[in-house]
């Protein structure tokens, strides 16, 4: 097996502890745009992962109401971005190591990049990255192959491995032939364990054992 040249991961619930904001950024805008809607939980969680137009689309799919949910969701997501967000732990220590070790690093993300920037440099993860491929780079998003492919191309590499926290991240790896990791905190962990990624990690920090591991094959 070829060494690893790449590591790709996805931003939201994966990097960035924003599932709570996201969750809420929902309930705020379905509340404003169908205040007679009840929503579960799980509701609310199905919709973590996909494109908001994507979401959005399925209430009704007249691109001036998409558009106007759209504008909604951001502008109640933005008012509260920094006040609920964190970094997991060990990210940073994570990002040191690879980008010491030589790897390449980038985010491929379902938003667009300039809704995926802002929490990107807030927590200086920028300095790290190779490249951002989002939903604007691409004409097919996660789990269709193409955004891991764009991006495997741009950084000229072809072993990589993807992480994330939802089942389109990991069927976007394994449908762009690449090694897929996921994160035990996914709020999807039954769907994904159907999908069998390469691996599980509990924190980043298995991530650097894993990474050294396939150094040594």
């Amino acid at each position: 097996m070829s060494k690893l040249e790449a590591i790709l991961f996805d931003l939201d619930g994966t990097l960035v502890e924003s599932n709570r904001l996201i969750s809420e950024s929902y309930r705020k805008t379905f509340l404003f745009h169908y205040p007679k809607l009840v929503l579960s939980e799980s509701d609310i969680s199905a919709m973590i992962g996909p494109p908001l137009k994507a979401v959005f689309e399925k209430m009704n799919p007249d691109p001036e109401h998409v558009q106007a949910m759209i504008d909604t969701y951001l502008r109640f997501y933005r008012q509260m971005e920094f006040d609920t967000i964190t970094l997991y732990p060990y990210v940073i220590e994570l990002l040191d190591f690879l980008k010491a070790s030589g790897y390449k690093i980038a985010i491929v993300t379902t938003k667009f990049k300039a809704s995926a920037l802002p929490s990107i440099q807030h927590f200086g993860i920028d300095r790290y990255l190779d490249l951002l491929i989002g939903l604007d780079d691409v004409l097919h998003h996660k789990p269709h192959p193409e955004p891991i492919e764009k991006a495997l191309k741009h950084l000229g590499c072809h072993h990589a491995l993807m992480v994330g926290d939802n089942p389109s991240d990991i069927l976007s790896g394994k449908n762009a032939g690449i090694l897929t990791c996921a994160v035990s905190w996914s709020e999807k962990k039954a769907d994904i364990e159907l999908l069998r990624p390469d691996c599980w990690i509990d924190d980043f920090r298995q991530l650097i054992e894993f990474v050294r591991q396939e150094e040594t094959r």
